[in-house]
């Protein structure tokens, strides 16, 4: 029968002892959710599943990892931008069917079944680069089920997805395993939806992998969602940023109707919408990164005439792919060059040593940053970015890959860098969880328009 089988197995990978002594079993047909803080080892374990690890990283110091399975076995990695090898999903699908031995008969059938799966038909054709987050997730998730793995690998498959495509995909996973009978194993911080799939849970915490029992199961996997209580910006508010008639297109596609809004200067204002809606894009013209139309003006002044120097001074963007911001190989050098080059009066060298043991990274500064895990990536780079200390911050997608403990940190340490070096913030994100009460306002990205919202949202 097929299985996947840990015993006693023990890895270590730079240096770090990730795993220690697991031993677990995981029978064909079913579903399991890992569970577990950020870099506790919950992406190694699929890695190691994979067979991409130790192959290319890492070492077993004891034990062993068996997997039997006659068929595909297919993962979807945190970051799908790093999954791609061609430019568009439908020669992604016809590229992958290519090279599992698909007939050429049957391969344009299994794109429009994977296209179907993952929601993402209208997409087949477009550059994946102009695709949103969650789009690229979205197809990335066509991609591995075109392989139609007997096992399937899921690493955070909805960190940046909306909440309707996340509700369409779980119940598609759903579906493929009862018809099937695909063994199912994901990594995720949020739970809610996972109660349908009756998954078993796995935590990992400090190196062991315990399987939880049915009243902690239960427990975990209730819906706990929060919602946003913000209030109106208020009419004689000061702005930092404005925009008068601005609109923005990709290509021949508009994303934005002329619009007129205004970020409220030292407040924090949360950003929301559907994927593909184009808040990337449009924290991308804020940052003079993308043509737009109509007027954006920056302390009063339009922002087309400000040089980028002295713009990029006063105003940071913060990527959604963590590894599009760093510059350096390790964590030491990156944290070197923004003490050296940041204006953030906040982090002395001692307050920088207190923030990075606060946030699991103590210890790490000779570590290569790509050997980080997703979460720990993320709070780096939120940490390097506080530290260069501009005026304005634009975050996209901060929080994906933080549990709940992570998250409150994280949030911590901004709050508490903000009483002594207030910054404006304007933050994309659709994990709501745990920002009630951290947020200022609520501007909402939907139908081309921008609004914001007042009261519950």
């Amino acid at each position: 029968m097929e299985k996947i089988l840990f015993d006693d197995l023990s890895f270590v990978f730079d240096k770090q002892l990730i795993l220690r002594h697991v031993n677990a079993t995981f029978k064909a047909g079913e579903i399991h959710l890992l569970t577990g803080i950020s870099g506790s080892g919950k992406s190694t374990l699929l890695k190691l599943i994979a067979g991409l690890l130790p192959k290319y990283g890492g070492e077993i110091t004891t034990g062993t990892v068996s997997v039997s399975t006659a068929g595909q076995i297919g993962m979807l990695f945190q970051d799908p931008a790093m999954q791609f090898a061609l430019d568009t999903p439908r020669h992604e699908l016809e590229f992958t069917l290519e090279n599992c031995q698909v007939p050429t008969a049957k391969i344009n059938s299994r794109v429009i079944s994977a296209l179907r799966f993952g929601k993402v038909e209208a997409l087949a054709n477009q550059s994946i680069s102009t695709l949103s987050g969650g789009q690229q997730q979205r197809v990335a998730l066509s991609v591995v089920m075109a392989m139609r793995p007997s096992i399937l690998l899921l690493d955070e498959p909805f960190a940046n997805v909306d909440e309707e495509n996340r509700q369409l995909l779980l119940a598609q996973l759903l579906k493929i395993n009862h018809d099937y009978r695909t063994t199912i194993i994901i990594t995720d911080h949020d739970f809610h939806g996972y109660q349908r799939l009756n998954p078993f849970v796995w935590q990992l915490r400090d190196g062991k992998l315990i399987k939880l029992l049915n009243n902690q199961k239960h427990g975990l996997l209730q819906d706990d969602r929060q919602y946003i209580k913000a209030s109106l910006p208020p009419v004689k508010a000061s702005p930092i940023i404005s925009a008068a008639n601005l609109s923005i297109k990709r290509g021949n596609k508009t994303l934005l109707t002329p619009a007129t809004f205004s970020l409220i200067k030292n407040k924090t204002t949360l950003l929301t919408g559907p994927n593909g809606i184009g808040k990337s894009t449009l924290l991308k013209a804020i940052a003079k990164l993308v043509k737009y139309q109509g007027t954006i003006t920056f302390d009063s002044q339009n922002i087309q005439k400000i040089s980028p120097g002295k713009y990029y001074q006063r105003l940071g963007l913060i990527f959604q792919h963590a590894n599009d911001q760093f510059l350096n190989v390790t964590v030491g050098e990156e944290l070197n060059l923004s003490l050296k080059n940041g204006q953030n009066s906040y982090f002395t060298s001692q307050q920088v040593q207190r923030s990075l043991s606060e946030l699991g990274l103590a210890g790490r500064e000779e570590q290569v940053i790509y050997s980080l895990s997703g979460g720990q990536k993320k709070k780096l780079q939120i940490l390097l970015m506080l530290m260069m200390g501009q005026e304005v911050l634009l975050f996209d997608e901060p929080f994906t890959g933080l549990d709940k403990e992570s998250l409150k940190k994280v949030l911590n340490l901004i709050t508490a860098s903000r009483e002594k070096y207030p910054q404006t913030l304007l933050i994309v994100s659709h994990q709501l969880n745990g920002l009630d009460g951290f947020i200022d306002y609520h501007l909402e990205f939907n139908h081309q328009q921008l609004k914001y919202c007042g009261g519950n949202s």
